[in-house]
């Protein structure tokens, strides 16, 4: 009578070297389930444009392209009739300082300190209608008188150009900032990705990256055990 040969064990014992794998492998999948929810890289882009133009003709927007000083095109909004250039741009928000009585070499402290000498830069002063260009005043200041619904610039260069936004812009941006209610709900709606990230918390996508790879560890161990225990 024949017997039957030994029969080989296909046990596989559970070795530190062999954990060590699977939680790499864990690893490797928690890796893959987390890319989705990084953020995209920021990318550097166009000069932003801060405030909001006036609504209509409820007083003359100011606009002050500081672009050629390494800052922003500002935008802010004189209520009302004001009396003259110098007026509109204050009572926009804007701080002026004089180098000499009526000759403004500072908006919002730039450049700083003030040039001491004429370098071919200069304060440049622009006027234009809400759907028209950028037109060089003629005159200083102090002495023009903007109407209403109208817009004035300034932009520290050589007279060349006005400032790099357009009044049709600036007037649509004005309009939509103005817009009823319901539509500043629908805008001003966030989703729950935006608001965890405002508050600092998890996103949706990474809670399901860090579940999804926390299951495939466990039922990794799992298995490998029962492939021990057979």
């Amino acid at each position: 009578m024949h017997t039957a040969p030994p029969r080989l064990s296909t046990s596989v014992t559970p070795t530190p070297a062999r954990l060590a794998r699977v939680a790499g492998c864990a690893a490797a999948l928690a890796v893959v389930a987390l890319v989705p929810a990084l953020p995209a890289q920021a990318t550097a882009g166009p000069a932003e444009v801060s405030g909001t133009a006036c609504a209509d003709d409820t007083g003359v927007t100011v606009v002050v392209d500081l672009t050629d000083l390494g800052e922003d095109v500002r935008v802010g909004c004189a209520e009302g009739d004001p009396a003259s250039g110098r007026e509109a741009l204050e009572s926009a928000g804007f701080t002026t300082t004089d180098s000499v009585p009526g000759m403004i070499c500072a908006v919002d402290g730039l450049p700083d300190p003030c040039p001491e000498e004429f370098d071919g830069n200069y304060w440049a002063y622009f006027s234009a209608e809400a759907d028209g260009g950028w037109t060089a005043r003629t005159e200083g200041a102090d002495t023009a008188d903007p109407a209403p619904g109208t817009f004035e610039g300034w932009r520290y260069n050589d007279g060349s150009a006005g400032p790099g936004v357009t009044t049709a812009e600036l007037a649509a941006a004005g309009a939509a900032e103005s817009g009823d209610a319901s539509d500043a709900a629908t805008e001003g709606a966030t989703t729950a990705d935006d608001d965890a990230a405002a508050a600092g918390g998890p996103s949706t996508g990474l809670v399901v990256g860090l579940g999804a790879a926390a299951v495939a560890l466990v039922l990794a161990v799992v298995l490998l055990r029962r492939r021990g225990r057979a």
